[in-house]
């Protein structure tokens, strides 16, 4: 476990591997931790890092930060700054899948590449069970029965065979109730549309065929983006990387190493055994 001082407040990270640097954000509830699985294989070729957003994980809140897209925009940014990382490849999942983007979007020159994985980039695009949580006393009641959290997390994650699924499981009790609403009401309140034509890094956008918590349709958003790839994989829920770690991890690792001159953007249907041109 590693920690550093940001706005004079303790973020925790993680470093794994050598090589091109490549930092991986987690969504809201969790924490760095479920990208472990992930981050391993990475960091074979890579030298990866992760950290746990404000609120989130063993990250706390300091008091000039706050629970937003847009402030976790500016802890990427501080985070790299305090290591000496010039430029990154972001992968985000979710919540943190929009964050990558608006990253990608504002500091083009900070970001070389950016992967986002099951991300709204409407936020209307959640689902009813999150935009619930952006009620008080809703969150409130979320935030006080950790047994609930634990099994509705649990039910997002899928049949993960991550061996330490009650760390991921543990991280997941120890947000209060005024992150998890916040977080969600920025969620929900962002819609990056407007903001798309901007997106001129490489771009590999991943989403789930089957996933229950934001909308698939998300991924049509990108067809007129020339520097995005999408990839839909069907037999996925709202973890793909989880529910079809072989398949994405491949998919991930020849989005890493391609050359950027030679990135030749396209829309794609992934499948169990194989990935289709479509």
């Amino acid at each position: 476990m590693s920690i550093m001082v940001v706005d004079q407040q303790v973020v925790h990270y993680e470093v794994f591997g050598y090589g091109q640097p490549v930092l991986f954000l987690h969504g809201w509830l969790g924490s760095w931790r479920y990208w472990f699985p992930t981050i391993e294989r990475v960091a074979e070729n890579f030298r990866t890092y992760s950290f746990d957003f404000w609120g989130f994980g063993d990250t706390r809140l300091g008091q000039s930060t706050a629970e937003s897209i847009q402030s976790y925009s500016d802890q990427v940014i501080r985070f790299l700054d305090e290591l000496g990382i010039d430029r990154v490849v972001l992968v985000g999942h979710s919540m943190g899948g929009m964050v990558a983007l608006k990253t990608a979007i504002n500091h083009p020159k900070r970001i070389s590449r950016v992967v986002a994985v099951g991300a709204p980039i409407v936020g209307d695009s959640l689902s009813w069970l999150l935009k619930l949580t952006d009620r008080p006393v809703l969150a409130d009641a979320f935030a006080r029965v950790p047994w609930f959290r634990r099994y509705m997390f649990r039910m997002f994650l899928g049949e993960t065979n991550d061996p330490a699924v009650n760390e991921i499981l543990d991280d997941s009790v120890k947000s209060s109730s005024t992150t998890l609403r916040r977080a969600v009401g920025s969620m929900w309140r962002t819609d990056l549309r407007p903001e798309l034509s901007r997106l001129t890094v490489p771009a590999l956008i991943v989403h789930g065929g089957r996933d229950e918590i934001v909308h698939p349709n998300q991924a049509d958003l990108f067809d007129n983006i020339p520097s995005a790839e999408v990839v839909v994989m069907p037999e996925s829920r709202h973890f793909p990387f989880l529910d079809e770690a072989e398949l994405f991890n491949e998919t991930l690792l020849r989005f890493l190493r391609q050359d950027a001159s030679r990135a030749a953007p396209r829309r794609m249907r992934a499948r169990q055994n194989s990935i289709v041109s479509r």
